[in-house]
């Protein structure tokens, strides 16, 4: 219970924050963000990438997607019930549809399903993470289940801006699901 309550506290307040962004600023982070991530290895190497659409003050990863479509294949989630899978886009500006919980999702007379194995690379948005990569979602729990399926050669990239990384973050290893990496608009680890 109490660390239920830990969870809600540090999820309202990285909320606050990522919600007083300016758009010009979340702009700005996104493209530092977007230039660390061209130089990552897992990236490079990547052929199917499950990346999100962001939400109002996420680190938005559209612009290097929409570079990525032409030589890797590029997937987002739908959302059912209370799962989630990846869906191949095609064209960034088409292919979506309003989805649940205010998200967009894949249209699904436009994309196609991805199986989960062939995923490389699945880039994880949070409300925080701590610097041992722990994650701190919306409260769903729909990445933490879907990090769960997963191949073991998938790698995990968490993304936020850099204060969005705490020290520590209260945290159930049972149920809450770690990156594999975590990158900020100033740093990897």
């Amino acid at each position: 219970m109490q660390l239920t309550k830990e969870k809600e506290i540090s999820r309202k307040k990285l909320l606050e924050r990522l919600l007083s962004l300016s758009l010009e600023e979340v702009e700005r982070r996104s493209k530092n963000v977007e230039n660390r991530i061209q130089k990552l290895t897992q990236y490079i190497n990547a052929k199917c990438i499950m990346v999100y659409y962001p939400l109002k003050g996420e680190v938005n990863l559209l612009g290097i997607m929409r570079k990525a479509l032409s030589e890797k294949r590029i997937c987002f989630p739908v959302v059912r019930g209370d799962d989630m899978f990846p869906y191949q886009v095609k064209n960034l500006d088409t292919d979506f549809v309003s989805g649940p919980f205010g998200t967009r999702q894949p249209d699904l007379q436009k994309t196609v399903p991805v199986p989960v194995q062939d995923l490389d690379l699945v880039f994880v948005p949070g409300i925080g993470f701590d610097r041992q990569r722990n994650r701190l979602g919306r409260g769903a729990g729909f990445y933490d289940r879907f990090l769960k399926t997963v191949s073991s050669k998938t790698k995990k990239l968490g993304v936020a801006f850099d204060f969005q990384v705490l020290t520590d973050l209260p945290h159930i290893s049972a149920q809450d699901e770690k990156v594999d990496i975590l990158i900020t608009d100033t740093t990897c680890f």
